[in-house]
């Protein structure tokens, strides 16, 4: 499995469902004037909106699916923050900072720049 395609694909799954509605429409739309300019009594473009719908449906369940899961994490995320709170994250620098210096540094840059001037 290729990792960065495994870190984008939430990414790619919000994008199809903000878009896949409106490919639907163009590629619909597009079938059914070919339909109708070589109409020899069947419309067969109505196959085709139904193949749309369904990928437009299955982009909306991949975007809900990646949502509940975003949403699953930054919940676990409250409640292990919440139960074991700075004493938890006090001890993970302290972890940090003694097997990866580089971590402690970009820790203390990142605290550095959040913190407010003045």
């Amino acid at each position: 499995m290729n990792p960065i395609k495994l870190l984008t694909r939430p990414i790619k799954n919000l994008t199809d469902a903000v878009f896949m509605p409106f490919k639907a429409l163009f590629v619909v739309g597009i079938c059914a004037l070919i339909n109708a300019m070589t109409f020899h009594g069947q419309w067969w473009f109505k196959w085709v909106a139904f193949g749309m719908g369904i990928a437009v449906l299955v982009a909306f369940a991949r975007a809900a699916k990646t949502l509940l899961l975003l949403g699953l994490v930054a919940w676990g995320g409250h409640w292990v923050y919440r139960r074991y709170g700075r004493q938890a994250r006090d001890t993970f620098d302290d972890w940090a900072a003694r097997t990866q210096p580089q971590a402690r540094e970009l820790i203390e840059v990142i605290r550095g720049s959040a913190a407010p001037a003045g």
